[in-house]
């Protein structure tokens, strides 16, 4: 114990004495204030507020972000799925009635065009006459037909693309 006196007596003569060890001094005291206020802020951390460890709030929010992210792959895959499908899917429909006997039917007569967004679909025609009705189809493909078009028919399948 009388060492530890003796020694302490010697630092503080020559603290006294030497302004540079004074400074080291100094130093080294604020310097293990700092650390022990970040020590405590530390442990603080660590520790939460409500008892919770810091690993384990980073190991959910970890969970979380993965949950997010295997959410947002699957809306991703279904949002394309469902964006395939829509645009498969028949959007443009266009009729135009029109009498092709020259006014002897009353136009009970009828073209009709059916066309997803690539133009692929059918055209429906049905021609009424006094003696009968006979009705005809016609694939499309990219907006045209391998068969011939009449007027009526080429008009829906026109109007049937501009509503797309």
């Amino acid at each position: 114990m009388e060492s530890v006196h003796v020694v302490l007596e010697y630092i503080v003569e020559s603290v006294q004495h030497n302004p540079v060890i004074t400074g080291l001094l100094v130093l080294v005291l604020w310097s293990l204030i700092q650390d022990f206020v970040l020590f405590r802020r530390l442990r603080r951390l660590v520790r939460g507020g409500d008892g919770k460890t810091l690993e384990g709030t980073i190991r959910k929010l970890q969970e979380r972000v993965a949950n997010l992210e295997a959410y947002a792959t699957k809306t991703t895959n279904e949002l394309n799925l469902i964006h395939t499908r829509v645009k498969k899917s028949i959007r443009g429909v266009a009729m135009k009635q029109f009498d092709p006997f020259g006014g002897t039917s009353g136009q009970q007569s009828f073209s009709t065009a059916f066309i997803d967004e690539d133009g692929n679909g059918v055209v429906v025609s049905s021609l009424h006459a006094r003696d009968g009705v006979r009705v005809y189809g016609k694939a499309i493909k990219k907006f045209v037909s391998v068969r011939e078009l009449s007027d009526e028919e080429k008009e829906t399948v026109n109007e049937a693309k501009q509503k797309l």
